[in-house]
């Protein structure tokens, strides 16, 4: 099973559980229970100027990464200003809460495992009370679940892959933001980046996936059926959905994607060439 979809952010509506609490707060959801998903909820969030979600806590975890414009995250007693390239990890049960600052809105990608109940089914978002303030220094080095990405980062060709399980493959370079190693629980958050003419075989996983397309052209194959995505364009693949990827152009492509729940540390690909030679026995 999978979905492919375009974001529309003109549609991007408040969801129920935060009306009340926050204020020109939006969120264009493309992976959900609707969608098909049953381990994750992913979507690109919208602040206005001087808009701002009250803090809270879930009874989920929540990654992030800041696509445009400039945030202040309160995180318990803590609080940060965030710019594009910023990411982090809010663990189960964390007080949060966001405010719009600068002269700009701003965007950023929100993934959330294990999947958020629909209010008609129980609650799992809780306010509880208290303001982000309205000015807050970077983060530095001691604020556990959070980074920045730079173009230093991206590994270069030949250098070892950072994700587990994943044997480097010509073309492919892969940073990653959460996982085990920076506290994740439920999920994984990172940059892939495909060269021109790179391309990973068909496979399949034991957990779901997201992709929000951010530059770039590429070909995907779900489940035999064939796209052609670029910036805006999204994806989720269910678990056993058996999908590839190929760079048909002359430009690099990069998305960011969700995993869910967390890959295991070994097995992670299931690729259908390693058991073809068995499909006569």
């Amino acid at each position: 099973m999978h979905y492919v979809s375009t974001i529309d952010l003109a549609s991007a509506g408040t969801p129920a559980v935060y009306q009340g609490h926050s204020r020109d707060f939006r969120r264009a959801t493309y992976v959900d229970h609707a969608h098909g998903s049953v381990h994750m909820g992913t979507g690109i969030c919208l602040l206005g100027v001087g808009g701002g979600i009250d803090p809270h806590l879930h009874a989920f975890e929540e990654t992030f990464y800041v696509l445009e414009g400039q945030l202040i995250l309160l995180i318990e007693d803590r609080a940060f200003t965030l710019g594009a390239g910023d990411y982090g990890l809010i663990p189960t049960g964390t007080r949060h809460g966001w405010r719009c600052v600068g002269d700009q809105p701003a965007r950023w990608l929100e993934d959330q495992a294990p999947q958020p109940r629909s209010l008609d089914y129980g609650r799992d978002t809780f306010f509880v009370g208290g303001d982000v303030p309205a000015s807050a220094p970077a983060p530095d080095p001691s604020a556990a679940g959070l980074g920045h990405f730079d173009e230093a980062q991206l590994p270069r060709p030949g250098e070892p892959a950072e994700m587990e399980g994943f044997n480097p493959t010509t073309g492919v370079a892969i940073k990653m933001f959460v996982d085990r190693s920076s506290g994740a629980i439920h999920q994984s958050l990172f940059l892939i980046q495909y060269m021109p003419g790179a391309k990973i075989a068909p496979h399949d996983h034991t957990f779901e996936e997201s992709y929000y397309i951010l530059s770039g052209e590429v070909e995907a194959t779900c489940d035999g059926e064939v796209y052609a995505l670029s910036a805006g364009s999204v994806v989720w693949t269910s678990v056993g959905c058996i999908h590839s990827f190929e760079n048909k152009g002359t430009q690099p492509v990069r998305w960011l994607e969700t995993q869910a729940p967390l890959p295991p540390a070994k097995e992670v690909f299931r690729f259908e060439h390693e058991w073809a030679k068995y499909g006569n026995t």
